[in-house]
């Protein structure tokens, strides 16, 4: 049965958070259980399986689980960003100074053996340095695969590095990295990659996008995760 929302409202009226959150509560529910074949027209699908998802508004996430199990996030408002800084202490940390990019990773726990593939893209900005030399420096973005719940020093993947360099209207290339525009601005890069895991029933597995920031304050937007588990 098609979706009809338990509270309505009139215009020119007070509207009460309750009956809102109801709606909100009906809608999900319908979403994620309440869908039924008579809601599909005929001939409309033609996809071999069809997989029941859940939708979670908070971190606008939705999961599927089946035989495979996917996650996909896709965060492309220009206002919502994650940040990192290059000023803090190193040896603080069991790792090197690789700072995870916060909605751009999951926690896996396998029940069967299987394949993790996570496909990844986001806008990587070095913002203006304010305290540090003003230098166009390059920071390293990299996939990080952690076992067991464990960070150890090596997980970030040298082979996935993509670079995020410094606005600073700068053109000498002071660490060899490539980028010698006059104009900050025109130094922007996007980051794209998919790493392929393989993991063994009840392994855990952390994997995520993580940043070695060289500048003082640098953004990550429009950010677009995928995270397929395929069971053998």
């Amino acid at each position: 049965m098609s979706y009809t929302p338990p509270n309505a409202f009139v215009a020119g009226t007070q509207v009460d958070a309750v009956p809102v959150q109801a709606n909100f509560d009906a809608l999900r529910r319908y979403i994620n259980r309440g869908i039924v074949s008579a809601d599909i027209k005929d001939q409309s699908v033609d996809t071999t399986d069809i997989v029941r998802g859940e939708y979670a508004q908070v971190v606008r996430d939705h999961q599927f689980t089946t035989g495979d199990i996917m996650t996909a996030v896709a965060e492309l408002d220009d206002y919502s960003r994650a940040y990192m800084t290059s000023h803090f202490k190193a040896y603080d940390l069991y790792s090197d100074k690789m700072q995870q990019i916060p909605g751009m990773g999951r926690r896996i726990v396998m029940e069967h053996d299987g394949v993790i593939v996570f496909s990844v893209g986001a806008a990587a900005i070095g913002d203006r340095n304010y305290q540090l030399v003003a230098e166009k420096k390059a920071s390293g973005i990299y996939v990080q695969v952690s076992s067991n719940d464990r960070v150890l020093a090596n997980d970030w993947r040298p082979a996935t590095k993509g670079r995020a360099y410094t606005e600073d209207d700068f053109n000498v290339d002071v660490d060899n990295s490539g980028n010698t525009t006059a104009n900050g601005t025109y130094s922007r890069r996007w980051y794209a990659n998919r790493y392929r895991v393989t993991a063994s029933k009840g392994d855990v597995v952390n994997i995520c996008l993580v940043c070695d920031p060289k500048s003082d304050k640098m953004h990550v937007t429009a950010r677009n995760m995928n995270i397929e588990v395929f069971y053998r």
